[in-house]
């Protein structure tokens, strides 16, 4: 459930080239998550800015695995808001929209997809730049629709999740041989 519909569809959609600065802002914005929020069990940097070389709109994805729920008001002291709530995890965001962080259960199914998605990006650069291509190639048609462009998005990546996660598996396996 979205909970910030107005102005979605006129919303910009705004690719940038990879900017090795993403990773800094990462590691400071979990510095600072970190030490305000003390029930995290894992914290990682997920989303398009996680990868090396992949142009991205320009916030910076960060997941947390929580042993209990976080409470609003803990992250409305680090200046987020609750933007969605999906049944397996909630999004809030910066004002500025810097920073979107998914507060995900400890181990969820759906965190490790995302974490095993950005690590096959990582690895195979062909497919990063596919990524990148077609994001650019939304923007260019759906300029003004995020939701478009997220619907049209989403569809690719659940294509790549498929190849992502077999990666993975065949990954695990050759280590035990």
């Amino acid at each position: 459930m979205h909970l910030k519909k107005e102005g979605e569809k006129m919303k910009q959609v705004m690719i940038v080239p990879y900017d090795s600065i993403w990773q800094h802002l990462y590691i400071g914005e979990k510095k600072r998550v970190l030490q305000k929020l003390k029930n995290i069990s894992g914290i990682h940097h997920i989303g398009s800015t996680a990868v090396p070389g992949m142009d991205a709109r320009a916030t910076i994805d960060i997941a947390v695995e929580v042993k209990r729920d976080i409470e609003a008001l803990e992250l409305a002291e680090l200046g987020y808001y609750l933007i969605c709530q999906e049944p397996r995890y909630k999004v809030y965001a910066t004002k500025d929209h810097q920073f979107h962080l998914f507060v995900y259960n400890e181990e969820d199914e759906e965190l490790l997809k995302r974490i095993k998605l950005r690590d096959y990006f990582r690895t195979f650069s062909s497919e990063r730049d596919r990524y990148s291509t077609f994001k650019w190639e939304l923007a260019r048609i759906y300029p003004f629709d995020f939701s478009s462009y997220k619907r049209a998005r989403d569809i690719f990546l659940t294509v790549v999740e498929v190849k992502a996660m077999n990666w993975n598996e065949l990954s695990e396996i050759q280590k035990l041989g």
